[in-house]
């Protein structure tokens, strides 16, 4: 691994994965229920640890097991979870269909545990590969540019922001950072000047977005009520609270009032607390549920439930790691325990946000309304 480390392949790429500010192998796990296509300009890299993994004749099951036994944050355990495989599988006639996949987490391991630590200005400085032109302040014109909230396109290429730019955005869901938003809408005369950093630019269409507060904080739309255009029978939004880890789950099904001729929706709203360590054989959760008639802006019934799961679904509910058991499972009957309900009448948007604000706890209140937003 250390002489994997000193290749020209690995120097090549490993400020552009500090740069990307989340690990590697996190970035790996949105993936993990899909083929995942290993970026562009890692290929390279990926071809490195191949061949040093032959030349070196070191068994798969062996460099696994390493990797299990000195898997200091916890991806390659999670990996073996999630895959739903083991050291033992390379063993056992099954190299074919664990190979490729080994090799990306092997890289990714690799890059996640030697990189080294890049804040240093003299450093990145030093290192820097400056093209179109730079002036005397290492800056060069991108009029023109499209901004976007990991990296900005220009001449063809995807430049991932300096590491010492603030690219926190305005509004939360902005596509664009702050500095980048008022550039583009408040400034009309002038030219842009950015750092062009080769190290940090691949192919326009491979650029992949990383460190979006989309793939950090949620995913899934805001849900707008009537507004919302609801592409699929079902849409799914989750949130998070990045201190404490806790999800809001919202879940929007399309339904079908055969009695009233009229579309309605389903929204249910679950909590989804993490838990790194319980004692507890089970997790409670709060289910709200409401039937919403988008025609007539009013919901019919809204009710609240307390969801029991033994700790081994929910684990698996939680951190979506089992095809067989989705983020939006169902309880088993006999836990899903009704606490209120009210049903029959004309409920305003207002009744129901008031409804949920006062039965959900504080941050997940915060978190409604950043779906809600």
């Amino acid at each position: 691994m250390l002489e994997i480390t000193e290749t020209t392949k690995y120097k090549d790429v490993e400020y552009l994965i500090f740069s990307i500010r989340k690990p590697y192998l996190d970035y790996m796990t949105c993936g993990r229920l899909q083929h995942f296509a290993v970026p562009g300009y890692l290929k390279p890299l990926v071809e490195v640890v191949f061949k040093r993994l032959k030349d070196c004749s070191i068994n798969e099951a062996d460099i696994w097991k390493y990797m299990l036994q000195h898997d200091f944050n916890g991806w390659v355990a999670y990996y073996d979870c999630v895959r739903g495989f083991a050291a033992k599988d390379f063993t056992n006639g099954r190299e074919n269909k664990y190979t490729e996949l080994l090799l990306h987490v092997l890289t990714g391991y690799i890059l996640d545990r030697f990189k080294n630590k890049i804040d240093n200005i003299s450093t990145i400085v030093e290192n820097e590969v400056l093209t179109h032109e730079p002036n005397k302040y290492g800056l060069s014109v991108i009029n023109g540019a499209e901004f976007r909230r990991d990296c900005f396109i220009f001449d063809g290429k995807a430049y991932l922001y300096n590491i010492l730019t603030n690219t926190n955005p305005i509004d939360l869901h902005d596509d664009k950072p702050g500095f980048a938003r008022i550039i583009t809408e408040k400034i009309s005369d002038g030219n842009i000047l950015m750092r062009l950093d080769d190290r940090l630019a691949v192919p326009e269409k491979e650029a992949i977005s990383y460190s979006t507060v989309n793939f950090e904080k949620f995913y899934g739309p805001q849900f707008l009520f009537k507004e919302s255009i609801l592409q699929t029978p079902k849409t799914i939004t989750v949130h998070i609270d990045a201190s404490t880890m806790d999800k809001l789950l919202l879940v929007v099904k399309k339904d079908y009032d055969e009695n009233k001729q009229k579309e309605f929706w389903h929204i249910e709203i679950e909590t989804l607390p993490h838990l790194e360590v319980s004692s507890s054989d089970y997790c409670l959760t709060t289910f709200l549920h409401g039937m919403f008639y988008p025609g007539e802006d009013v919901f019919t019934h809204i009710d609240c439930t307390r969801n029991q799961y033994s700790m081994d679904i929910y684990q698996k509910k939680y951190s979506q790691s089992s095809a067989q058991v989705p983020i939006d499972q169902y309880t088993e009957n006999g836990f899903h325990y009704k606490i209120w309900c009210i049903e029959n009448g004309h409920y305003t948007r207002e009744v129901w946000y008031d409804l949920m604000k006062v039965t959900l706890a504080n941050p997940y209140c915060e978190l409604l309304d950043e779906i809600l937003a």
